[in-house]
């Protein structure tokens, strides 16, 4: 019991103190920034080929920011087997709809792509259609064969989602 109570010197309980405090502080730092390193979750939803050129494909996905920190996407590509195609930056038309009585329109919605950059909330999601244009003609059995993926380039890093592109939208 004399040999634990001449440990227990003031200047022993200070740098017991000391040392514990520096370990908790590398703790909250290490467990921060594994909390707020990029972390989505992209989630395909169905895409449509251009009927006129069967080269553009638009996608519906939504992308979800699963830490509490904000996230700024600045580009996205869809990997096809090797090929790699940058999603427009610019709006493209995708889908109108609506509403009139005897000829008269009184509602109309027009539906765009996303536009990048992108910039979501912690624990925010976005979602929409995403438009991209091949090199050359493509089929739905060509992509359902394919390997793809989803790239995207943001201010926390750059991550690769595959997805499986297996639910066709049809034009109406």
């Amino acid at each position: 019991m004399d040999k634990f109570s001449s440990l227990l010197t003031k200047e022993n309980v200070t740098f017991l103190v000391a040392v514990l405090g520096f370990i908790l502080s590398l703790y909250n730092f290490f467990s921060e920034l594994l909390q707020n390193r990029m972390n989505l979750r992209v989630t395909y939803k169905n895409h449509h080929i251009s009927v006129h050129d069967n080269e553009g494909i638009t996608i519906s996905l939504s992308i979800e920011n699963r830490v509490k920190i904000p996230l700024s996407i600045s580009r996205a590509f869809l990997n096809i087997n090797e090929e790699s195609l940058e999603f427009y930056w610019i709006p493209q038309f995708v889908f109108r709809a609506t509403q009139s009585t005897k000829g008269t329109i009184y509602d109309e919605i027009n539906i765009h792509t996303t536009t990048l950059p992108a910039h979501i909330e912690g624990y925010g999601v976005i979602g929409g259609f995403f438009y991209v244009k091949s090199t050359k003609a493509i089929t739905n059995e060509e992509l359902l064969a394919s390997k793809t993926s989803i790239t995207i380039y943001s201010n926390k890093g750059v991550k690769t989602y595959p997805i499986t592109m297996n639910n066709t939208s049809l034009e109406l």
